[in-house]
């Protein structure tokens, strides 16, 4: 998954007026590499560019009143 991945699924749960948006949270359990670049991506587009970039094991937005997490998958915890 990437960032444009993220917001085209995102768009579609908003868009649809069958879907019960209201308390509906989302949670992401990526790989780290998606993660990070997702992580990356909603900061970039949420700060300033000099603003250093620290990559954060957990972290949340909302979007169109949707709560989505995105949680690093730790690969020891799911063997």
């Amino acid at each position: 998954m990437n960032y444009t991945q993220l917001i085209e699924t995102i768009s579609l749960i908003v868009e649809n007026e069958k879907i019960h948006k209201n308390g509906l949270t989302l949670t992401y359990e990526l790989p780290e590499i998606e993660h990070n670049s997702i992580n990356e991506a909603i900061f970039r587009k949420t700060n300033p560019y000099s603003t250093s970039f620290i990559p954060s094991n957990e972290y949340e937005l909302e979007i169109g009143g949707i709560l989505v997490k995105f949680k690093k998958l730790n690969l020891v915890e799911s063997k």
